[in-house]
Parts: C-alpha cells; structure tokens; sequence
C-alpha cells in the first residue's frame, strides 16, 4: 500500500493514500486536491504499473499535460516520469511525496558519533537526512543549495562521514573569501617562487583533500578561469599547481553549497554551464527553517537551556511566527540577544523580550514566501493566514485567534467562511505530528 504525502504553499501537511489511477490538480473531480494558486488548470495524473511493483520501489508514474507547465522532480523538469519512493516533487508551488503507506515518519538516520548533527523533528528535515544519507554512499559530487544559515556545512560533514571517504581528511574551503589573486592557488597550491611571497610548496585544497571530501562553500563565488580548471578535475583528477610544469592527480569527492541558486547564475552567464551539470550530480534543497515551525520550536529550546533559560508558550508562538530570513543562525542569535537583554534573574524568556524581531529591518523582505504566492488576492491571502494560525497554534483556537489579533467570534467567522473544519484543539499529539484539517 502506498501514500502520497502534499505540502501545501501555506506550510499543511496532507497525507493521502494511493491505489490505482489519481488525477492532481485544483479541481474538485481531482482525488489528490492542490490548495494551490500557482498550479496549472491541467490536472496532472499518477497511475501504477504492475511491472513495476518491487518491495521498496515505488511503482507510480507521473504524466503532466502538454498544455501546462512541467513538473520538478529533484532537480529536473519532467512531464513523464518513474517516481521513486521518497523523493520529492514540485507541481506549481505544491510538494508532493509518494511513500509507502505506514512508513514509521519519526525514525531519524543516526550520525556518526564525533560528528555534529543536523537537529530536526520535522517530516521535511527528516526526509533531506534520509535523502543525504542515500547519496552519501555513491560516488557523486553533492550540491547543496539553500538560504545561508540553514546548516549547508554541517550536512556536508555528515556526508563526509556517511561516505566510504569517512576515513580520508575533511577539507572546507569558502570560495566567497577567497582573494581572487590567491583563489588558483588556494585550490589547486603552488611551487616555490610561482609568485612573489612563494617562499615554498604548498598543496592546495584538491590534494589537501585527497582519498576525503572537499567541501567548496559559496562556489558561485568561484572565477570564471578558475571554474574551468576545476571542471578538468572532475573529469580526470588532475591538478596543476601554479607555476608547476606537470600535472599532480588527485581523487577527492566535491561537495559544493551556495545560497545563490546556481541555475540562476547559469544562465546569466555567471557560471559554466558544463560544470554545474558536474557538480550537481546530486542536487538537494535544504528547506528553510520557517517552514520547518516545529523545528524552530525544537532549536529555540535548545538554544535558551544553552544559556540557562527556557521559554514561555507566548514567546514560542512569536518565534514560529517569525520569517527567520537569516535561518538557524538568526534564531541562535535571536535567542543569545533575548538572553542578554532580559537581565541575569529571568529564566523565562517571554514574548516581550523578543520585541526585536518586530521592527521594520526584521520584517520578511519577500512576504510571498511566507503567503506561498506572489498573486494571491485578499480572500486567498486570509485563508492561508488563517491555516498557519491554526498549525502554529496546534489546532487550539483561541490560540490561533490571538495569532492573527482577533476575537475568537471573529475567527469562527473566518473558518466558516472558509469552510474550514479540524480539531478545536490537540493536547495528546506531539508538535512533530502534521496537523490535518478539512477544507471545502
């Protein structure tokens, strides 16, 4: 038995099961409904083959009209295709999951003692570590791409790690700081008097990580001259010292991150287009820590009891609510600061003390990220609001009533305009569980 798990634009998690041929998309004849503005009219269709069924495959293609857009399944654009079990796909702003019915969602792959984890206790944070921990036993060169704060490095170690390079060296090197005089030398090393200040030898990055890992942070950072040289590596080992007369060779897996999506600069004619196919062997979406809110409750406790602190449910609510453009490394931050500021003999953080957030330079730059759309139009925008309210309150209304500002009356008003029913509140479920609620 299989199930496809949709996330919604507005952060909800659904999860359907699936038997025979489904039609996808906004109409209400389809079985597996989008809540989703930016989905294309077309319903797409998921339909089983029988000569596909193994034990852990999943046996579901996926056909896209020809008439609306392709979907996204990993990293390509597809309008006919095999869905493997657990990867994702993109139809419109809509992420969809197939998987088998049942799978136990809260078991976490284990890391490596003496590595750093990448803490999550969200059903997206699980799926990129299970997806991380698949690619990490293949020889493939990994990109890691997502905002800046979101633990790009962390997860690299961890590849390291998972790999059959465990044993080999680690070698981080952030492109974006490099010099650009120094950036050839820096990767690939020099002789003795290649330059001035070349008092002797050096090994660069590729052969500092040889029989390990290279971690290259920021890589769209890298120079165009530079980015051709390192395509020769990775099509042949070779690496060339400046002012050396031959090659060196090396083998050493490249695990590359940017909070610049490198297509993007590919096609501005930033990047080369060659070695990004190169690079991206293994292309994975690091998801923001604001659509991850039971992870930011998670990390946001952690981090206060670091310092000695703990935090109110009222505090907690605002820092779910917060855009968090700057990710985890913002909400350390935010949480370090409240520390500081509250005064020595206060063990509780409450809402007040995190009023910081509220100013006008903290506010999202992009509100269509946290509304799911850029074209919403009021009515639609009201919904999506009232759906986070709900999930970041847990299903409890008055807490969702005091989220949005309004009376409870009010919001009973909202949802039955809406046609929006769920549970009135959720004390036996854990903050992990997705809450489901049922809209016309």
């Amino acid at each position: 038995m299989w199930q496809v798990r949709v996330l919604d634009p507005s952060g909800e998690i659904r999860v359907l099961p699936l038997k025979g041929t489904v039609q996808i998309g906004r109409g209400a004849e389809c079985a597996i409904q989008l809540r989703d503005p930016t989905a294309p009219a077309e319903p797409a269709t998921l339909w089983a083959c029988a000569d596909s069924v193994a034990d852990h495959a999943s046996p579901f293609w996926l056909r896209v009209p020809t008439g609306a857009p392709p979907a996204v399944l990993g990293d390509i654009e597809v309008r006919e295709a095999h869905l493997p079990s657990g990867i994702p796909f993109k139809i419109g702003e809509s992420e969809l999951t197939v998987e088998p019915q049942g799978r136990l969602t809260h078991q976490l792959p284990g890391v490596p003692s003496g590595v750093k984890p990448w803490l999550t206790q969200s059903e997206s944070g699980r799926s990129i570590l299970w997806m991380i921990k698949k690619a990490a036993n293949t020889p493939l060169s990994i990109y890691l791409a997502g905002e800046t704060g979101t633990g790009k490095e962390v997860l690299a170690h961890i590849i390291h790690a998972w790999s059959d390079r465990a044993s080999g060296p680690f070698v981080p090197l952030n492109c974006g700081a490099l010099p650009l005089a120094l950036a050839e030398s820096e990767l690939f090393g020099h002789v003795k008097g290649a330059f001035t200040g070349a008092h002797q030898q050096r090994p660069g990055a590729l052969l500092q990580a040889h029989n390990g890992t290279l971690f290259l942070d920021e890589i769209g950072d890298l120079p165009m001259d530079i980015q051709v040289k390192l395509l020769r590596f990775l099509e042949n080992g070779e690496v060339r010292p400046v002012g050396a007369d031959r090659t060196s060779r090396a083998d050493a897996r490249v695990i590359c991150a940017t909070h610049k999506p490198l297509k993007q600069l590919v096609e501005e004619g930033k990047f080369r287009r060659d070695l990004y196919y190169r690079l991206a062997s293994v292309a994975i979406e690091i998801p923001t820590l604001r659509s991850r809110p039971d992870d930011i409750e998670m990390l946001a406790l952690k981090f206060a009891h670091e310092t000695g602190r703990t935090l109110s449910p009222r505090s907690l609510l605002r820092l779910q609510a917060h855009a968090w453009p700057g990710n985890v490394r913002e909400l350390r931050h935010a949480i370090e600061r409240a520390s500081g500021i509250s005064g020595p003999f206060n063990p509780i953080l409450s809402e007040d003390d995190f009023d910081f957030l509220m100013t006008p330079d903290n506010l999202s730059i992009r509100p269509e990220m946290e509304l799911g759309s850029g074209c919403l139009t009021l009515i639609e925008m009201e919904r999506v609001l009232l759906l986070k309210a709900l999930r970041l309150s847990k299903g409890n209304r008055a807490g969702a009533a005091k989220i949005l500002g309004v009376a409870r009356s009010t919001l009973f008003e909202m949802l039955k305009r809406h046609k929006i029913q769920g549970p009135k509140s959720l004390p036996d479920r854990t903050p992990s569980e997705a809450l489901e609620f049922n809209c016309a």
